[in-house]
């Protein structure tokens, strides 16, 4: 199924900025839950945690999911989804040997419930065609498909998001250690946003190739 960007007539009520702080929280939680050493239980709480996640962003629109909608996009995915699969490749490789494999994993994890809130608000507030206000189950699975597509996809190396710039000031009068200092850390906070702009570029790809294609 095709998909053009969104008219300026919506149907769905005006949401303002994101909570991306509420956002930072859940996805903190699933990264938590992914940790538990229990069968089963993780997988449990991230489907809750994921479910939270969808709800707050289609209610911020305005809009309103069925129960099977939900079911899909809060489902987590499978053992063998792309990103985890990858990260898991790695951390074997790389860093098994330090006891990390988890840690990438449930990393990973947490990576997909934040993923799934950002682009499911942008799909919305963007993408999605004026209409009903009711998200059903086909919708669902067609915007979940593009979600996985998408993380997958923003970690490709052909994906070109542009170059983050960091402000210089007018003169800058610190010293070399201090300038190394600084750097580090303002590239540290730039990752979110960073993760936030390939996820977009991805998406964005994904939406003007149409959902249902492969």
């Amino acid at each position: 199924m095709s998909t053009d960007p969104k008219s300026s007539a919506v149907t769905a009520t005006s949401a303002g900025e994101p909570p991306t702080g509420r956002l930072a929280v859940l996805t903190a939680f699933g990264v938590v839950a992914a940790t538990i050493p229990l069968p089963v239980l993780p997988d449990r709480l991230l489907t809750r945690i994921r479910g939270a996640v969808v709800h707050d962003s289609v209610a911020r629109h305005g809009l309103s999911l069925t129960t099977d909608a939900r079911d899909v996009l809060a489902r987590p995915g499978g053992d063998h989804t792309l990103i985890r699969r990858a990260a898991e490749a790695v951390a074997v490789q790389l860093l098994q040997r330090f006891g990390a494999l988890g840690t990438v994993a449930a990393v990973a994890r947490g990576l997909e419930v934040y993923a799934l809130g950002h682009i499911l608000d942008r799909y919305i507030a963007q993408i999605r065609p004026t209409g009903a206000v009711r998200i059903h189950a086909d919708e669902a699975r067609r915007l979940r498909d593009a979600v996985d597509r998408a993380v997958a996809l923003a970690f490709s190396p052909a994906l070109d998001p542009g170059p983050t710039i960091l402000a210089g000031g007018a003169e800058d009068l610190r010293d070399e250690f201090t300038r190394w200092i600084d750097a580090l850390l303002l590239t540290g906070a730039a990752v979110p946003s960073y993760l936030e702009r390939r996820l977009d570029a991805a998406f964005d790809e994904i939406a003007q190739r149409g959902f249902a294609d492969s």
